[in-house]
């Protein structure tokens, strides 16, 4: 591990992969409270949730930037686990097991072996309903950094970081509606292959959101003080949204998606937009 780290570039700009075959809470704690012990708002956290193949763990790590980027990772599934830290080690990438240890620890202290289930913490915390799993399942691909089960979604949404999305993306699901949301951001690497999986999901509308450079500043301002988060003011400053909206723009024009602008609406109001053009889009496909 010394030669791996001697290895890296010092830097203050670089991303962090969160990947976790649960919901990537826990991982995501334990990074945000190591990064509060420095000084470095330009590190970009990016979480990949409910993990469930190899593929999926491969199209994350063509990702990442080695020896400049860092993996942490709880996966309990210990045939993905293997598979994280070997093809990690292959390609130079610093990846960090934060639930291994521990586990390792109480096998050799336990009668039991580890269940291996992912989601078990959250499941005790919020005692979910199999109502709220089943939404939960409408919008799993929603995150923001998953393109590996698009053939499960009803739409294919792609967009900037707009803070109101999870409210839309819920709506949706409510109507039984999934919808597979893919982030878009200059300082984050595109998805692999993007434009021929977009292309590939023809028998669902693949929609672009766009909006006005001030409207989305001030949401992103509100967003980030009501969290109490002031080290990401810099993402609702002026020149970084119009970059992030021009950069998404130039994506949505090279893969020919439909376009719909955000600008002052409401959830309800996407949500119709949205469930208009997946009518639209059944209709054609009959």
């Amino acid at each position: 591990m010394k030669e791996m780290n001697s290895a890296y570039k010092v830097s203050d700009d670089f991303n962090i992969f969160v990947i976790s075959d649960g919901t990537g809470k826990t991982a995501t704690s334990m990074v945000q409270a190591a990064l509060l012990q420095f000084d470095l708002p330009r590190v970009n956290i990016v979480r990949f949730a409910r993990i469930r193949s190899r593929e999926e763990i491969y199209n994350i790590l063509d990702m990442v930037q080695p020896k400049k980027d860092i993996i942490a990772y709880t996966v309990v599934n210990e045939e993905l686990a293997q598979a994280l830290r070997v093809e990690s080690l292959n390609r130079g990438i610093l990846a960090l097991d934060l639930l291994g240890p521990v586990v390792e620890a109480l096998k050799k202290v336990s009668s039991r072996q580890p269940r291996g289930v992912p989601g078990l913490l959250r499941r005790q915390e919020e005692g979910l309903s199999p109502k709220i799993e089943a939404l939960e399942h409408a919008w799993k691909e929603s995150s923001g950094f998953s393109v590996s089960n698009l053939e499960e979604a009803d739409v294919v949404i792609l967009g900037v970081w707009y803070p109101r999305r999870e409210e839309g993306i819920l709506m949706l699901a409510e109507r039984g509606i999934r919808a597979a949301f893919l982030i878009l951001d200059p300082a984050l690497p595109l998805f692999p292959n993007l434009e021929e999986t977009v292309a590939h999901s023809v028998d669902k509308p693949v929609i672009g959101l766009q909006m006005d450079v001030d409207y989305l500043t001030r949401v992103r301002e509100e967003r980030v003080r009501a969290l109490g988060l002031d080290r990401l003011l810099y993402k609702a400053e002026k020149e970084v949204v119009k970059e992030e909206l021009d950069f998404a723009q130039r994506v949505y024009d090279k893969l020919g998606c439909q376009v719909i602008d955000v600008t002052g609406l409401s959830s309800r109001d996407l949500v119709n937009a949205i469930m208009s053009q997946i009518k639209k889009k059944r209709e054609e496909m009959r």
